[in-house]
């Protein structure tokens, strides 16, 4: 079971490489044009993202939730993709070396919580992949049609092509 965990992390790595790489293409200034969508720019749905990252790794770490490197970036589109790459391969490193079925305890809003890390890692996956859909479809009002495919089965394709190549 614990290998799901692993391929959805390096899927979650895949993906995002192929966003980042999708948006490193095009002018920085649509990253931060106002659209429609859970956040109003393409910029801040990917701080969310890193932030989700980052917060739910530091949990998982027993550090609480630490994102002060998201939430105080100021950097440009090529720091903020290198760090975002950062704590997902992070991430990744920790799903393929904690024990996932270990419990993380901790109170959101005045509730005391205890949640398996496979829950948090599968949360956190489901998440990126989430806004990441949200991300194209912003794209798309900007009229960037050139978007890389990053669902899950392509990532399986992928490697099986990989495999047989």
């Amino acid at each position: 079971m614990i290998h799901r965990y692993i391929d959805y992390a390096n899927y979650n790595i895949w993906a995002n490489d192929r966003l980042m790489a999708d948006l490193l293409g095009q002018e920085e200034s649509l990253l931060n044009q106002e659209l429609e969508g859970s956040f109003p720019t393409i910029r801040a749905t990917i701080l969310h993202i890193w932030y989700a990252e980052a917060g739910w790794l530091s949990r998982l770490n027993g550090n609480g939730w630490e994102a002060s490197a998201v939430t105080g970036f100021s950097g440009g589109t090529q720091e903020l993709f290198v760090g975002w790459k950062a704590t997902s391969e992070a991430f990744r490193d920790f799903v393929t070396e904690a024990d996932l079925e270990e419990k993380t305890t901790f109170e959101h809003k005045g509730q005391q919580y205890s949640i398996p890390g496979r829950e948090v890692a599968q949360t956190v996956f489901n998440h990126g992949s989430y806004h990441r859909g949200q991300v194209v479809m912003m794209m798309r009002q900007l009229g960037i049609s050139a978007v890389s495919q990053t669902d899950y089965i392509e990532w399986v394709r992928e490697n099986e092509r990989n495999k047989l190549g």
